[in-house]
Parts: C-alpha cells; structure tokens; sequence
C-alpha cells in the first residue's frame, strides 16, 4: 500500500495502477478509494497542450519523457539521426567536444531503419535520446558511449558531411506538423507508432533518404557496433512485450547490454507487469527472469521425456502385439 502511495504522491499513476493489479492478484484487498486515485486526471489533454514533445521533435533537446518521445518520433523519419549526425558530427571535425554516443547512435540508425514505417529502429533511438537526458545508469551510459566512439571512421564521416548539405526545414510545412501532433494519442506514442504524422513531416522535411544512406555508408565499422545492436535489440523486445514504462524502468538500473537481455527476458514472462515489478523489486527483478526462463526449460524438457516415454510404451505396445498376432497364426 506505501508503495501504492509513494507511486501517486510521485505523479507515476500507471506504476500505481500496475501495483493495484499486482496486489489484488496475490490476494491483497485494495480500499477503493486508493484505486481510484490512480487514475491521471485529464491525461490526453495535458499530452496534447504539452510543449516537450514539440521541443524534442524539433531541436532534439530532451529534458523530460515528453520530449524524448519527441525526439524518437523525429529518428523515425529519420529527420532526427541525420539532424543529430550533423550536429555533433560537425563538432567533431573542427575539434570541439561532442557526443559520441549521440553520433553513433545516429548513424546506427541512418544504417537501420526504413523511414516512416515504424520499421526504424526504436531501441538505438530510445537509447539514445534517453541518454541525452540522462536517464541512463551511468555504467550502462559509459558502456555505450565508449562503444559508440570506437566505431566510428572519422575520415569517412568527414567525407560524408561534406558530400552535401543538411537537409533544410521548409517552414511552410510545420503549421501542418504543428496540428497533426496534436492529434497524436498517448497509446500511440507510448506505442512509438507516430505514422500519423507521416505526410506532414515529409511537407516539412523533405529529405531523399536512400541518398543520405548512401552519403554515410561505411562511416560505422560493423564489428565495432555491436554492444549498440545488442542493447538495442534487447531495448526494442522490452518495448514490445512490456511496453515504453517498463523500457524507462529497465534502463535507469541496468549496467550493460547483458543485463538489458536478462531484464527483456522478464518482459517475455511478465508482459504489461514488468513496470510494476520493477518498481517493487528494483534490479532483483531480473532474477525473477532468469527463473521464468528455467521454469520453461524445466516444463520443456518434462514435455519432452512424457512425450518421448509414451512414444516408447506405444512403439513397446505395437510390437508385442505383432509379435502376439504373430504367434498365434
């Protein structure tokens, strides 16, 4: 029940609906009245009035959930990463200090994603702008960056910053930007699914796409990237499985790229419940995990031998009693 009100008291009302849940199905009665402060007042209309989203989109700085989203919807039409690539790609060349994980993360999903079709990859793009706002774990935070900053070919970056300008804004487009976003939904962001915004981002951003992968190939070097493709991956399955709450969750505690794959292995056991579960156990959390995953290989291998021995006994069965009408002719 504290823990309940401390969820409240901190204005994370769906961790407090997660831990009603949690709470009623181990058996706890819940007053009503605690359930029904659970419930955010007004939720769609203060998403809708909210300037972060529009900050991130725009300018990529984050400094809230709000404008992370933001950002993320900017990486999904790609406008995003090649935004942020310029940016801090630029400081890199004329030797200022830049963000290396920012680069990388960037160009990793220049790489990857296949623009405006939700297809882009959500996990680099969340991890990224996260960091950018630090809700990294700090050791999960140095992993990345110094696994970034070894990955990339400067020589071939700068080569690519040069072969052609920024894309530029078309400032007639953003009144239509402008009223497609408020019209996205909570489900949908908390979905990462922002097609809604598709014509009028292309209005505003007009970017050749295939061009600007072909501008930066080669920049990353493959075998360098792949803590990023790991943590990535693992970040996309938590986001699918346990939704964007359980991603903010996983990402303040874990430390590396492997832990991100024990905590998406809770996700597949826990599905909408990892958030709560988090919260209540913290980073222990991952060993309930790790026990759902010996759990199903135990219910495996148990299927597997019934099934094998009762293959057995009716291959036992039929051949004796060939062998008994054998006999007996």
């Amino acid at each position: 029940m504290n823990e309940i009100r401390a969820a409240i008291a901190a204005d994370e009302f769906s961790d407090a609906a997660d831990l009603v849940r949690i709470g009623q199905e181990l058996g706890h009665r819940i007053p009503p009245e605690v359930i029904a402060s659970t419930v955010e007042p007004m939720t769609d209309a203060v998403w809708r009035n909210s300037t972060g989203f529009a900050q991130g989109f725009i300018s990529g700085e984050v400094d809230s959930i709000p404008s992370i989203f933001g950002a993320v919807a900017a990486d999904y039409f790609v406008f995003g990463d090649v935004r942020d690539t310029y940016t801090e790609g630029s400081k890199l060349l004329v030797g200022d200090d830049y963000d290396r994980f920012t680069l990388g993360a960037s160009l990793f999903g220049i790489a990857m994603l296949a623009p405006g079709t939700g297809a882009f990859d959500a996990g680099a793009s969340v991890l990224k702008n996260a960091n950018k706002a630090r809700k990294l774990s700090s050791k999960l935070a140095d992993r990345l960056v110094r696994s970034a900053g070894d990955a990339i070919d400067v020589g071939a970056l700068k080569k690519g910053l040069t072969t052609m300008p920024a894309p530029k804004v078309s400032f007639s487009g953003l009144p239509r930007l402008t009223s497609a976003v408020s019209g996205l939904t909570i489900d949908d962001v908390r979905k990462l699914d922002f097609s809604k915004l598709d014509g009028a981002v292309k209005e505003a951003w007009p970017i050749d796409t295939s061009a600007i992968r072909r501008q930066f190939h080669g920049v990353l070097m493959p075998a360098a990237i792949d803590e990023l493709r790991i943590a990535s991956s693992s970040i996309s399955g938590i986001q699918k499985r346990a939704g964007i709450r359980s991603v903010f969750k996983v990402i303040e505690r874990a430390d590396s790229p492997a832990e991100l794959r024990r905590f998406e292995s809770l996700a597949k056991g826990m599905g909408d419940q990892t958030a709560g579960v988090i919260r209540l156990f913290g980073k222990g959390a991952i060993r309930l995990g790790d026990l759902l995953l010996e759990i199903v290989a135990a219910i495996a291998l148990a299927l597997g031998w019934l099934f094998g021995a009762a293959w057995t006994s009716l291959t036992f069965f039929l051949n004796f009693r060939r062998f008994f009408r054998s006999r007996t002719v």
